[in-house]
Parts: structure tokens; C-alpha cells; sequence
């Protein structure tokens, strides 16, 4: 009895001593437990909604450059068409620019020229102001931007994400072992370059367009109605005359035109003439 109680003495206090393990591996867990019940709550939101950036002032990474796209849309009547078009010919040419597009037309009331006008974004303030002033009736003048600066930002990050999934899969080609992993990689890289090809090309696109305002372009001139436009009296009857007689030619070759349906009527006049004859001899003899 007395060595059973020995034992089991032996046996509680080797069990006590292995106690306090357990009790170090919580306490290892405990810092990490206190330090998220010790954090604001709100904290995570914020700097997910934008207001709290640490990690953006301590990269020191300079905000992205604007890119504003300006169009303006101009309309108004001049006094002299052909100096008005060099006019705005020396003004486009002055502030660096081009004109992309022409469309000139008219009528007996009017003359009319459309034009698509392309200006470095630096000078397009003051060749708006130049092609404004001075005119004589201005119809419309509207300026407009448009801000795509997240779109380009957006999509340049794109871009840069496609060229180095590229070079993974180059990288993956060289250790390809079979046909069909080589295939595989191939048909990944050849979608992933014309994803590459599509950004860079709207990339492009952007910065010519933020680089190049757009300037579209109208001016009219109303021609004056009183202005004699036709020849004299003598010129005038000759050439009613002629216009008569064309008139009566066109009239005889219309007519020859349904000979067919003359025909049949002739012969339907004397078909029924005969048969008329023919029921009614008194008339005949007559």
C-alpha cells in the first residue's frame, strides 16, 4: 500500500510538471489576439474607402500626370469667303496645328466650309480666341474636356501586368518539355500580346488625342439675293426658245417610246370598226 501511494505521488507531480506547456504556446498566440482587439475598428474601413493612405505618402510615388482631352465647336458667318478661309488657314498654321478635315459646299444663297482642326493642347485657348475674334455674327462657340486620366492610369497598369504575365509564360516555354505544353504557352502568349497590342494601341490613341485638341470648325457666307446671276433679256429668250424646242423633242421621243401600246390601239380601232360596220350595213349603205 505504502509504494502504491509512492507511485502515485511520482506519477501527479511528473503530470504537474508538463502543465505549464500548453499555458507557453497561448501565451505566444496572446500578443496577436490583444493587438486585434486593441485596433479601432474603423481603422481597416478608412483606408480602404481612400481617407488613411500611409502606404501612398510613404512610397513617394508622384501623382499620375492629367490627361484631359478638349474638344470646341465653333460656327459663324463671314463677309468675304475666300479671305476668311485664309485667315483661319494662317491661324492654324501659326499655333502648330493642321486642319485634318475640309468639306466645302454651297448653293445659289450661300457658301459654306467645314473644317476639323487639330492644335497642340498648349496653343488651343488662344486659337480659339483668334478664330473667334473679329467675326460678324457668331452662331455658336462651345468648349468641352474630358478627364480621362483614371482610364489611362487604369489601363496603363494593365498593360504592365499583361508584359510581365508575359514573361512568365517566356519563362515557362523555356522549361516546356512536350508538344503540347509549347502549344499550350504559345496559344496563352499569343492572347496575352494581343491584349498588350489593344492597350498600347488606346494608350496612344489617348495621348494624341490629350496632346492635339480638337477644333471643329464652320464658317458661312450668305450670298446676296439681289446680285444679278442670270444673262440679259436677248440671252434670256434664246435660251427659252431652246429649252422649248428640247422640250418638244423630248416629248415626240417619249411618245415614239410607247409605239407597242399605239399599236394595239390601232388595231383594236379597226377591229371594231369592221365589227360595227358589219352589224350595222344600213349604215354602210347609207
Amino acid at each position: 500500500m505504502k509504494y502504491l501511494t509512492l507511485i502515485s505521488a511520482c506519477w501527479l507531480l511528473a503530470a504537474c510538471s508538463h502543465k505549464p506547456e500548453p499555458a507557453a504556446s497561448v501565451s505566444l498566440e496572446a500578443p496577436a489576439i490583444a493587438k486585434d482587439e486593441t485596433a479601432p475598428a474603423g481603422l481597416l474601413d478608412a483606408k480602404q474607402a481612400g481617407y488613411l493612405a500611409p502606404d501612398d505618402a510613404s512610397s513617394g510615388q508622384p501623382a499620375p500626370e492629367q490627361k484631359i482631352i478638349r474638344t470646341a465647336r465653333i460656327t459663324y458667318s463671314v463677309d468675304d469667303f475666300a479671305a476668311a478661309k485664309k485667315r483661319v488657314a494662317g491661324i492654324v498654321s501659326k499655333a502648330g496645328g493642321y486642319i485634318l478635315a475640309e468639306t466645302q459646299h454651297g448653293d445659289g444663297t450661300e457658301k459654306r466650309n467645314q473644317l476639323d482642326i487639330k492644335v497642340p493642347a498648349a496653343a488651343f485657348d488662344s486659337c480659339v480666341d483668334r478664330l473667334t475674334s473679329g467675326v460678324s455674327r457668331l452662331d455658336e462657340k462651345s468648349i468641352n474636356s474630358q478627364d480621362v486620366t483614371a482610364e489611362y492610369v487604369d489601363l496603363d497598369a494593365r498593360m504592365k501586368t499583361r508584359v510581365a504575365t508575359e514573361q512568365r509564360y517566356l519563362d515557362i516555354l523555356k522549361q516546356a518539355r512536350t508538344v503540347k505544353d509549347v502549344l499550350e504557352v504559345e496559344a496563352q502568349l499569343k492572347s496575352i500580346r494581343e491584349e498588350i497590342e489593344a492597350a498600347k494601341g488606346r494608350l496612344l490613341y489617348m495621348d494624341r488625342q490629350v496632346s492635339y485638341s480638337t477644333i471643329h470648325l464652320e464658317y458661312y457666307q450668305v450670298l446676296a439675293l439681289s446680285a444679278p446671276e442670270a444673262p440679259g433679256f436677248f440671252p434670256r429668250v434664246g435660251l427659252a426658245l431652246r429649252n422649248g424646242w428640247n422640250n418638244i423633242l423630248g416629248l415626240v421621243i417619249d411618245v415614239i417610246g410607247w409605239w407597242p401600246l399605239m399599236l394595239v390601239a390601232v388595231f383594236l380601232f379597226i377591229f371594231i370598226k369592221r365589227r360595227w360596220r358589219k352589224n350595222n350595213p344600213s349604215v354602210t349603205t347609207a
